[in-house]
């Protein structure tokens, strides 16, 4: 009889250990992002480089031998332009962590997020050949009397000579629309603020605090005084 529940008691004791230790994950990542936002957010900072005005912010990874992406951060600032210039004040507006990542926002994390509009172009539809055209074409291959089928003929290539007018008149107005809306996007870039995002091989070491923070930012970003006497209390 004793032999008939060794399994069935393992495996309840099996499933009892991970139900309890899953959920704790969540818990601590709550607990540390907690700490993080109490410790970080509203205070002021002065950023040490430029920052690209885009919600992808700057990656930084400090497990790897070389903790920027130069390449990347080149490419957005050429293509986004800059929100932050080195030597600028910002304020911490979020910082949030994630299963492989902490993001530290800066000024509103940059432009991007949520409903923010980020596609520069417009549509506006060209003007498709009409009915008049179609059945005028259908005519001019019906159409045995020459005089008859020349009037046609003039008549339809006047229609097409409008619908190009139109067309490319549209053409030009949606080239100007989207060059207005580009620069209309890219100047907001410059006051939507930016962001770093720390990142690592696999997952947020559990016990990364506001000291590892600035540790592996302390390159971009200068800190100033106070925060670890703030720390400590």
């Amino acid at each position: 009889m004793a032999r008939r529940f060794v399994v069935p008691l393992f495996a309840f004791a099996l499933v009892s250990t991970i139900l309890v230790a899953a959920p704790t994950a969540a818990p601590e990542r709550s607990s540390r992002e907690a700490m993080l936002k109490d410790f970080f957010e509203g205070r002021r900072v002065t950023v040490r480089i430029d920052m690209p005005g885009t919600k992808d912010g700057v990656n930084v990874y400090p497990q790897s031998r070389r903790d920027l992406d130069v390449g990347r951060y080149r490419d957005d600032l050429r293509r986004h332009g800059v929100a932050l210039r080195a030597g600028d004040s910002a304020i911490v507006t979020l910082v949030k962590v994630k299963d492989d990542l902490i993001e530290f926002q800066l000024d509103g994390g940059g432009y991007g997020t949520f409903f923010d509009d980020t596609d520069t172009t417009v549509y506006i539809p060209l003007i498709e050949k009409t009915d008049r055209e179609r059945s005028l074409e259908r005519r001019i291959r019906d159409e045995p009397d020459r005089n008859r089928r020349r009037q046609l003929e003039r008549e339809l290539d006047d229609l097409r000579r409008w619908r190009d007018r139109e067309n490319h008149r549209i053409l030009v107005e949606r080239e100007r629309l989207s060059q207005y809306k580009e620069a209309r996007v890219f100047a907001r870039r410059q006051t939507g603020g930016s962001r770093f995002n720390i990142r690592f091989d696999r997952r947020v070491p559990y016990d990364f605090g506001p000291d590892d923070i600035m540790a592996a930012l302390n390159e971009y970003v200068d800190f100033g005084g106070g925060w670890d006497r703030r720390y400590r209390r």
